[in-house]
């Protein structure tokens, strides 16, 4: 399991939204290339960026940053927030994205969903964002009648490699993860499909209890407040996921 840092872009700065609420939104820091780079020291192996304005109304809107970013650092990058087209997909990948991230898009088009993993295989995770079990969708402020662990399943089976699983409810609440939710996705994937947990990781005992699922298909956590408000020590973090139990 390895730690994923995460940056939300809004309007050029770096913030969090308490459980994807846009009306909820602190500020953290106003140079995102400067917090990538501290991130790249800790040693973590990828880092999750979102554009929020972007997943909002379907447009890349902090672009220029993210090309940034690519240009100053090497760690590699996963992207998500507005990519609705194959063409905005090539851009990023030809950009330097190792991942690309979508939600909205693949829940609304199953025919686009199967055409692009199968273009571009690992360079692809689906975000599951799971409001009380159903999709949320368009910067969750869309809940669909969809049931989460059902389309979970579902795109599994179509071959995507990375789901991305999300609990709004716990989502920059520093609650901790919901592993009961997290344990059920991961039982609804194949062992072919990985899965990212994300939302609520307040501290090192909250990664430490991940870890101890103890299931491969268990890639990854991504941490965004409980860095910024140093409640987690990133470089600690990152020790733990690579111990040996």
């Amino acid at each position: 399991m390895i730690i994923i840092p995460a940056i939300d872009l809004k309007d050029g700065v770096v913030v969090r939204l308490l459980q994807g609420n846009f009306d909820k939104v602190t500020q953290y820091s106003r140079d995102p290339l400067g917090l990538s780079k501290t991130f790249e020291t800790s040693g973590v192996k990828l880092i999750h960026i979102v554009d929020l304005d972007g997943a909002k109304t379907g447009e890349l809107k902090n672009i220029d940053i993210l090309k940034n970013i690519l240009k100053n650092i090497s760690t590699p990058v996963e992207f998500g927030g507005g990519v609705r087209s194959k063409e905005t997909i090539k851009l990023l990948l030809n950009l330097g994205v190792e991942r690309i991230i979508l939600t909205t898009r693949a829940v609304e088009d199953e025919d686009f969903l199967k055409k692009i993993v199968t273009e571009f295989g690992h360079h692809i995770a689906i975000s599951i964002d799971a409001k009380d079990g159903l999709l949320a969708m368009r910067g969750w402020v869309e809940i669909s009648k969809i049931k989460a662990i059902d389309f979970a399943k579902k795109i599994s089976e179509l071959g995507v490699k990375t789901i991305i699983f999300t609990d709004v409810a716990t989502d920059g609440a520093l609650a901790g993860p919901n592993i009961k939710n997290l344990k059920e996705i991961l039982n609804a994937v194949s062992k072919n499909s990985s899965v990212v947990s994300s939302g609520g990781v307040s501290s090192i005992e909250d990664i430490k209890n991940l870890k101890k699922i103890d299931d491969p298909r268990l890639e990854g956590v991504i941490i965004g407040r409980a860095i910024y408000e140093g409640k987690i020590d990133l470089k600690k973090a990152v020790e733990i996921c690579l111990q040996k139990e």
